[in-house]
């Protein structure tokens, strides 16, 4: 779990701590994004604000860092999106400058695509595809492709602020902006 300052680890069974490590630097910050386990024994973690992205291998108790790195996948809220072992994330911070939408390989640090003129989102997977929803209020429907941004299709679900992660459950996606929470039916007609 990340925590004000660093990154634990600890064995559910009996509560003692397996590892930590530093993680964040003082001052405000805030660390959203949840941890990702690859591979049984790879943790990736990432946060803004000068933390950027840390890839580490988990031992039994201990955990060594591969890299660390805030130009590759620094997400101010969103969780990436783990998928055939890549990651796709929203990198860099809505408050200064343009995030961006990337697809990254945390093995090796590399940028295999990036989409620009997103904007901060959150995001979702789904029967191969990603659901972008923008603070905007735009959700985008984008092939689950690790090798290209491949956009599908978009719609406009509110003209207020969306912050809040949406939902998806039996086909239905739920969506909270600052006043209302609405259920979009995303299933198929019979």
């Amino acid at each position: 779990c990340i925590t004000r300052l660093s990154v634990v680890s600890v064995n559910p069974a009996n509560g003692k701590l397996r590892f930590r490590f530093p993680f964040n630097a003082p001052g405000p910050k805030v660390s959203a994004a949840n941890p990702i386990v690859l591979d049984k024994d790879k943790l990736f973690v990432t946060a803004s604000y000068q933390a950027g992205a840390v890839f580490a291998q988990m031992q039994a108790d201990d955990v060594k860092i591969l890299w660390q790195d805030d130009e590759v996948l620094s997400s101010q809220y969103t969780t990436p999106i783990l998928h055939k072992g890549l990651l796709i994330g929203i990198h860099g911070r809505q408050d200064i400058g343009n995030p961006v939408l990337r697809c990254i390989d945390p093995r090796t640090r590399k940028v295999l695509w990036e989409k620009e003129g997103l904007g901060y989102a959150t995001l979702l997977a789904a029967d191969e595809k990603l659901l972008i929803l923008t603070t905007e209020g735009e959700l985008i429907l984008v092939a689950l492709d690790t090798s290209a941004y491949r956009e599908l299709g978009r719609a406009t679900l509110s003209n207020r602020t969306v912050r809040a992660l949406p939902a998806l459950a039996d086909g239905r996606l739920y969506v909270r902006d600052t006043d209302v929470l609405k259920c979009y039916d995303l299933r198929p007609a019979p």
